[in-house]
């Protein structure tokens, strides 16, 4: 089986879903974190033998770490609406552990798998938008200035300073395994997002672009949760390739 991993409200990833299932993905199986959160069995084993995984859904759907084939990691966080009623102390423990064991079964999922999850997310990193610019520079991409002190404040929704004003157009660029679809580039920008996406970790990368200090490729933002449908047709014929195994990394 294949299957995509997303939350309920990932309408980018419902897209995907619909698409990979007629691009003839049998049998695909739409998995949500709220699914996740309310499975009747659990059995994650790792030892010397190896590991295993064994999840029975509510809606009697198996899922065996031995039968998937590929997977489409969407997945942002671990759904704790079941711990609402919980003491908060408790609470909060249990949403930790649950993260904890998250990535463990997840890594331990066969691949192809876009994308692994890390310590510092379910699917892929999610990194500081400082850190993001470092790694631009690194990889060759036009990257801005980026200062940062004590006097700046993230808003009032918690949402840190980003790299162009918000409503600045951005032209975005999806990298699968090494391949890119979305917007044309030039060849200079072209390798620098392949070699951003490889310096990242990240199987599948969404780069954004805009007119800024560095000219007008200026690295604007990198996220391993990118819009899907930005890719279009093509981006879905890629991911297909990919979890069927038909396609190496673009060297």
């Amino acid at each position: 089986m294949w299957l995509v991993l997303c939350a309920s409200n990932d309408i980018s990833a419902l897209w995907a879903y619909r698409g990979l299932a007629a691009r003839g993905l049998t049998p695909l199986e739409l998995v949500s974190a709220e699914m996740l959160a309310y499975s009747v069995h659990w059995e994650h084993r790792l030892g010397a033998d190896g590991v295993s995984i064994d999840i029975t859904l509510a809606d009697g759907r198996r899922i065996c770490g031995e039968n998937a084939r590929g997977v489409l990691n969407r997945l942002l966080s671990v759904s704790s609406e079941h711990l609402l009623l919980a003491n908060p102390a408790d609470r909060d423990y249990a949403t930790q552990e649950l993260a904890a064991f998250f990535t463990s079964w997840l890594y331990a999922l066969p691949q192809p798998v876009l994308n692994r999850p890390t310590p510092r997310g379910l699917s892929g990193q999610w990194r500081h938008v400082s850190e993001w610019v470092w790694l631009a520079s690194k990889a060759g991409l036009p990257a801005p200035d980026y200062r940062q002190t004590s006097r700046d404040r993230v808003d009032g929704m918690g949402i840190e300073r980003g790299l162009v004003p918000i409503g600045t157009p951005v032209s975005t660029v999806i990298v699968v395994e090494g391949h890119i679809v979305g917007t044309p580039l030039p060849a200079e920008i072209h390798e620098g997002c392949r070699r951003l996406a490889d310096l990242s970790g990240t199987g599948l990368l969404g780069v954004e672009f805009a007119a800024g200090s560095a000219g007008l490729w200026t690295f604007a933002g990198a996220t391993p949760l990118p819009d899907l449908r930005l890719g279009g047709q093509v981006l879905l014929d890629i991911i297909a390739s990919v979890l069927r195994g038909e396609l190496e990394e673009n060297e």
